[in-house]
């Protein structure tokens, strides 16, 4: 495939179908809450489908693009477009999807995982209360969320 230019509606399009907005909280030996918050977004295709989320790195100017291998599945290898830096996520994930609105189920995650952000805005990452809120928002994420809310 050549390179193309992605439009805005194509990447929300990805995104609702094979995107994932995602709060990590990783054990953490040496910070000060035991834990590690992290606010992530990405989206995996298989790898034949590489040329679409390099577009789409070339359209954010941000994330990295990691190769995954399946084979012990019997898959085919994947590709995955992954946006981690907290920067980077609060000044070109977050606007981007509220400029132009996911509409599924994603919305949902999304509006949680914009109250996640606020946390980090706000520095509350770094205490426990924080970390503590965290932890309930990511309770009601993803598959967690009671089925048809």
């Amino acid at each position: 495939m050549d390179k193309f230019r992605i439009k805005p509606w194509y990447i929300v399009g990805f995104t609702e179908g094979e995107g994932c907005f995602t709060i990590t909280l990783s054990k953490h030996k040496t910070k000060k809450t035991g834990y590690d918050p992290r606010l992530c977004f990405e989206i995996e295709l298989r790898g034949d489908e590489r040329p679409i989320l390099e577009a789409i790195r070339e359209y954010f100017g941000v994330g990295n693009i990691f190769d995954l291998k399946y084979e012990r599945y019997g898959w085919k290898p994947h590709v995955k477009y992954v946006v981690a830096r907290h920067h980077d996520v609060l000044y070109r994930i977050i606007p981007f999807f509220k400029k132009y609105k996911l509409l599924g189920k994603k919305g949902k995650d999304f509006d949680l995982f914009c109250q996640a952000a606020e946390l980090f805005k706000k520095k509350e990452h770094l205490t426990i209360d924080g970390v503590n809120k965290m932890f309930e928002i990511r309770k009601y994420m993803n598959d967690n969320r009671p089925f048809g809310q």
